[in-house]
């Protein structure tokens, strides 16, 4: 009987115990004031829009941070000025032991730039959504010209399909997209080649690679205007009007 009350007794200690080392710890914590702000960007060598510097001017427009107890800070504010960056797809932040406050942020991937009818150039991010330009960086995308992100969405699926080809990414540079979702590549060099909407990719590679050599050994690539390949078992190519 008597063991069991003390092993009772011990229990009640230790947990009173434990509760006094957490209030301590936790009173102790909030009573730390920030001393120092370190910013982390996921993948930094391929965040082009996001670096500490950048980061931290954009910090500096919320108001004072170092000093501020850590009780006191409005983690939920400073997420949320963060957030307002727009290349920032996420946010964490955090206070640690050590009076460090941590900002880990992951930007946004822009995989093509939009150019509309109205308005200013936009990118589509890796979610498919619109997101600004940078005022300092410009990201090295395909160009997309369309009325507007709806119709620019034609232009991101065909992008898609041939995502991962070296063929096709040394070739394209700008697309056009038209009103019924036509594609047409304007390659880094040559002539534009019309897809249309009906895609077949590799069949459509096949056919234009076997056009670019025959093409090459008779020396009259440069005299076409124009390439289609929406028809799937032939290339028709248009002269310039003054070599027919």
């Amino acid at each position: 009987m008597k063991s069991k009350i003390l092993k009772i007794l011990f229990s009640l200690l230790l947990t009173a115990s434990i509760i006094a080392l957490v209030s301590l710890a936790t009173l102790e914590s909030g009573n730390r004031k920030v001393e120092l702000i370190e910013i982390t960007i996921i993948d930094a060598d391929n965040s082009l829009f996001l670096n500490p510097l950048r980061v931290r001017a954009h910090l500096d427009t919320y108001g004072q941070i170092i000093g501020i107890h850590e009780k006191n800070l409005p983690l939920q504010e400073l997420h949320n000025h963060l957030m307002l960056i727009p290349s920032v797809r996420k946010a964490s932040i955090y206070p640690t032991l050590s009076g460090k406050l941590n900002i880990v942020l992951t930007q946004k991937r822009p995989q093509v730039r939009v150019h509309p009818e109205e308005g200013p150039d936009f990118y589509i991010d890796e979610l498919g959504l619109a997101m600004p330009l940078d005022p300092v960086h410009s990201a090295r995308v395909p160009i997309i010209h369309a009325k507007d992100i709806n119709e620019a969405e034609f232009g991101v699926r065909f992008l898609n399909k041939v995502e991962g080809d070296k063929f096709w990414a040394s070739l394209i540079d700008q697309i056009i997209v038209d009103p019924s979702g036509d594609i047409k590549l304007l390659p880094r060099l040559g002539s534009p080649i019309f897809i249309g909407s009906d895609q077949d990719v590799e069949h459509q590679k096949k056919n234009l690679i076997t056009f670019y050599r025959e093409q090459v050994k008779s020396g009259n690539l440069k005299k076409y205007k124009g390439i289609d390949l929406s028809y799937r078992d032939q290339v028709i190519a248009t002269k310039y009007a003054h070599l027919n």
